[in-house]
């Protein structure tokens, strides 16, 4: 028989009081002979009648050793666990459930309090929670025991209920869908609220799994989200957790027995999301038979992917949100005699697919450009380049800003007199889904004389109605102001008149 200690005992209620007050922050000072002295006490009889003691005091105590313990009381804890766990979990049982299965769903990073399975019941009956008849079944006993171990050193103890917690199974769906670009969400809340909470990961499982979440991640980020909220919270998060991932000069792994990062982004975002829990991770061992388990929690693999995510964050940051150098189209794009290469311009945007950055420096370098241009007609081209480019791609904030800048110029409110070309100016058809017919139309208007007339031609006066300008304008004014409404409330930035309007 087990025997049960008794809280109201001085010694065992001094103990447990101890032991919960050694958490993620206590000095290593005070808690590193606590840690040694209880493993000792289970390993000196891991199957004892007060075994159980020892156990719950380890776990009592997970929150500093599933964080950056000294290697000796790591290894100590675990060792003395994993003895207790064999030496239980051959007893015999015959329980249909236990109270660790019952809380391994709800064990994972989101509370640094709450790392481990709390299992200071089995000291005594407590107020609320009388003693069942499982607590200290052997089966529960083990059960704590090699979960306690996992939560110390992920995949340190099998057997566990491959039972993954409801919260990140619920992720798991969310950012699979979009990573595999068929949202059921929002892309950009979705992937800022992964990007957070990392005050929370206290644990080894935690931290790398949500390395290797973001950098599966930041792919989509860089090619599909416009919000720099996201990416501010993304590379946030890296930063700040690159620093507990641990030594990667203690690598002890082949460079081939690191996991490719190449696997399918939604695949590598689950894997980090079972990462960070015991019943995730049990759930991971039958699909990991190529590379062995701690290698998706070596500190050296997990610093590479967490700098390589880093830099390409940074580096689209830069490109969407900064602002841009685009004196190379100085050269490129003007002739010898000081006018536009329409040819250059109009190619750089119509072969641009939409990833291309060429078709967004053409429209901010046009931007640029007008307000010093002395030709009007050069202006008028210069107009309808950025209004056409704008039209057709989505520009990034850093780009779009200047671009909106020019297009509240625009005349918002042309002459009463009526409109002499009524119906007459060039419809959706070509501005929006016909580049290079619109590209010719361009050509044409700008140098008449060495580019024919293509057909449905439209006069330099339809071209620069004030009341076509002006409409085109607006539409594109309104589009950008609703794109950038989140960024424009953190730059203090005032609405435009046409969004007033409405």
């Amino acid at each position: 028989m087990i025997r049960t200690s008794d809280a109201s005992d001085p010694r065992t209620a001094e103990l447990l009081e101890v032991w919960n007050r050694v958490q993620a922050h206590t000095e290593p000072a005070e808690a590193e002979p606590l840690v040694l002295d209880c493993a000792r006490r289970l390993l000196a009889d891991p199957g004892g009648e007060t075994a159980h003691v020892w156990v719950a005091g380890l776990a009592e105590m997970v929150p500093y050793l599933a964080g950056r313990p000294s290697p000796e009381a790591e290894q100590a804890a675990v060792e003395a666990l994993l003895a207790a766990a064999s030496e239980f979990g051959e007893r015999s049982c015959e329980h249909d459930a236990h109270p660790y299965e019952q809380s391994l769903g709800e064990l994972a990073e989101d509370d640094p309090g709450w790392a481990g399975l709390r299992a200071r019941y089995m000291f005594a009956d407590s107020p609320g929670r009388p003693r069942g008849e499982a607590d200290l079944c052997p089966a529960n006993i083990s059960g704590i025991a090699r979960v306690t171990a996992d939560t110390i050193r992920p995949f340190a103890a099998d057997g566990i209920p491959a039972e993954v917690p409801e919260d990140h199974a619920s992720s798991v769906d969310s950012l699979s869908s979009i990573l595999w670009d068929y949202p059921g969400s929002d892309p950009a809340t979705e992937l800022e609220v992964n990007a957070g909470g990392v005050a929370w990961l206290s644990t080894k499982g935690a931290r790398a799994g949500y390395v290797i979440t973001q950098h599966a991640s930041c792919w989509y980020a860089v090619y599909r989200v416009t919000e720099r909220s996201v990416f501010d919270a993304m590379i946030e998060g890296l930063e700040t957790v690159l620093p507990m991932l641990g030594d990667p000069t203690a690598c002890t792994h082949g460079d081939d027995e690191h996991p490719d990062p190449e696997f399918e982004s939604a695949d590598i975002a689950e894997i980090g999301f079972k990462l960070r829990s015991p019943g995730g991770r049990s759930e991971l061992r039958d699909i990991f038979d190529t590379y062995p388990p701690d290698a998706w929690l070596c500190p050296r693999y997990l610093h590479d992917l967490a700098d390589e995510a880093l830099t390409e964050l940074r580096t689209a940051h830069a490109s969407k949100f900064g602002v841009r150098d685009t004196s190379a189209l100085d050269s490129t794009c003007v002739l010898p005699d000081g006018t536009l290469d329409i040819v250059t311009l109009t190619t750089y945007v119509v072969d641009g697919d939409d990833f291309d950055e060429r078709a967004e420096n053409v429209a901010l370098w046009a931007a640029r450009r007008h307000p010093a241009a002395q030709d009007a007609h050069e202006q008028l081209v210069l107009l309808l380049l950025v209004l056409w480019v704008t039209q057709i791609r989505d520009l990034p904030y850093g780009v779009g800003r200047e671009v909106r800048a020019l297009l509240r110029t625009v005349d918002c409110a042309p002459p009463e007199v009526a409109c002499p070309h009524g119906d007459g100016h060039p419809g959706e058809d070509i501005r929006r889904w016909n580049s290079r017919k619109f590209a010719a139309h361009l050509h044409h208007l700008y140098t008449s004389d060495a580019f024919p007339a293509p057909g449905g031609a439209w006069s330099a006066d339809v071209w620069g109605c004030p009341r076509f300008l002006a409409a085109w304008a607006r539409d594109l004014i309104l589009e950008l102001n609703g794109e950038y409404r989140w960024m424009d409330q953190e730059d203090g930035e005032e609405e435009s008149v046409y969004s007033r309007e409405q």
